[in-house]
C-alpha cells in the first residue's frame, strides 16, 4: 500500500529548504517515487471516491487524511520510519484513515538545535500552501473529507508559524477539524486566547487537543538552548485561560506505567517519544481523530482531579476494555463534516 509524504528537504541532500516534492513509497527501505502534485494529490483522493447508487451519480468524497509534521533532529530516512510507524498504529487502534507525512529539513544531528528552529520558520508556510491548500484546491461542494494535524515536538513550532502565516498565500476559508499537538515544543504562552497564534488556531480548527508529558527531559533543555525560561507547552501544559476550543490530555500518569526505571533513566528520547509505542495513547487519539464524542466523554482520559478547569484530562495509564472501545468508536463515529 502506498504511504504519501510532502518532503522540503533538497533533493540533492545539502542543507536548507527546498521545493516541495511530493512522494510516495511502500516501505522504510524501498525506493521512494517522486510525482507531480496534481498525480500526487489524485492518488491520495482516489480511495475516497465513492459513487452514488447510479452509475450515473455524482461522486462524493468521504473520509479523513492526517498530516503530521515530525519533530527536530529527524533524519528523512527516520521520517519515513516514523510514518510507517503512525499508520500502522492507528490503523491498529481502528482508525481508516490516509496518513501524509510532512517532512521538514530537520538536521538529524544531536546538536543542530538551532539550525532546526531556522529550518521550521522557512518551511512552515508549505504545510498550508502545498499541502491543507493543494487538497482545498481539489475539492468540489460536495465533499466531505476531514482533515487532521498531528504535529510532534518541533513540528508543533511549524505547525505554529504555518497557521500564524497562511493567511498571506491561500483564501482564508481552509479548516482542519482536529489539530493535535505531542510533546509540543513550543511555548506555553502561544496558546493564551489574546496570542496571535491561538486567535488563528481558533479560527482554523474545530478542536485543538495537547498531549504533555510533566516528565520531558527533552523540553526541559530544549528551554535551555532557547537561553530563555519559557516553559514548553508539552512539558507543562497549556495555559490557565486557553480557550474552550482547547484542552490537554495529560500522558505523566502513562509515562510512569510504562518506564519502571523512572528514576534511574530520565533520557530526552525516552520522556520525549514514549507516545508513539503506547497502544493507549492511539486509541484516544483515534477516538478524538473521530470527532463524534465531547472531550470529557472519550473514556479512555479522566478529568484531571488537581484543577478546577473544565478542560484538563488525564489519560487512563492502564487503558480501557476492548469491548468498552468499541462502544466508544461506535459512538464517536461521524460523517464528517469539515469542508476543505
Amino acid at each position: 500500500m502506498s504511504q504519501y509524504m510532502i518532503s522540503l528537504r533538497n533533493a540533492d541532500g545539502t542543507d536548507g529548504v527546498g521545493p516541495p516534492r511530493y512522494i510516495t513509497f511502500d516501505d522504510a527501505v524501498a525506493p521512494e517515487t517522486e510525482l507531480g502534485r496534481d498525480t500526487w494529490a489524485a492518488q491520495i483522493m482516489a480511495p475516497l471516491l465513492t459513487r452514488s447508487n447510479s452509475p450515473a451519480g455524482p461522486l462524493t468524497k468521504t473520509g479523513d487524511i492526517l498530516f503530521f509534521v515530525h519533530g527536530f533532529n529527524v533524519t528523512h530516512q527516520a521520517a519515513r520510519v516514523s510514518h510507517l510507524k503512525i499508520a500502522n498504529a492507528l490503523k491498529a487502534a481502528g482508525w481508516t484513515g490516509t496518513v501524509v507525512s510532512y517532512d521538514w529539513p530537520s538536521d538529524g544531528l544531536v546538536f543542530a538545535y538551532l539550525p532546526d528552529r531556522a529550518n521550521a520558520r522557512a518551511a512552515a508556510s508549505a504545510l498550508i500552501t502545498f499541502g491543507i491548500g493543494l487538497l482545498q484546491a481539489k475539492q468540489t461542494p460536495d465533499c466531505t473529507i476531514n482533515v487532521h494535524v498531528m504535529a510532534h515536538s518541533m513540528g508543533g513550532f511549524v505547525t505554529q508559524q504555518a497557521f500564524t502565516g497562511a493567511y498571506q498565500d491561500i483564501p482564508p476559508s481552509w479548516s482542519v477539524a482536529q489539530l493535535l499537538f505531542v510533546a509540543a515544543d513550543v511555548d506555553q504562552s502561544v496558546f493564551s486566547p489574546d496570542n496571535y497564534s491561538a486567535k488563528m488556531f481558533i479560527q482554523h480548527a474545530g478542536r485543538l487537543t495537547a498531549y504533555c508529558n510533566r516528565y520531558d527531559k527533552a523540553l526541559m533543555v530544549s528551554a535551555v538552548k532557547r537561553l530563555d525560561l519559557a516553559p514548553r507547552m508539552g512539558r507543562v501544559g497549556l495555559p490557565d485561560d486557553a480557550p474552550e476550543m482547547m484542552c490537554e490530555v495529560d500522558c505523566s500518569d502513562l509515562f510512569k506505567k510504562v518506564d519502571p526505571g523512572l528514576l534511574d533513566d530520565l533520557s530526552p528520547v525516552a520522556t520525549h517519544c514514549f507516545y508513539f509505542d503506547q497502544p493507549t495513547f492511539w486509541r484516544d487519539v483515534v477516538l478524538t481523530l473521530a470527532g463524534g464524542l465531547d472531550r470529557a466523554q472519550i473514556p479512555t482520559r479522566t478529568p484531571d482531579l488537581n484543577t478546577d478547569l473544565i478542560n484538563r484530562f488525564s489519560l487512563i495509564p492502564t487503558g480501557i476494555s476492548d469491548r468498552d472501545y468499541q462502544i466508544a468508536l461506535a459512538r464517536a463515529a461521524t460523517t464528517p463534516s469539515v469542508i476543505l
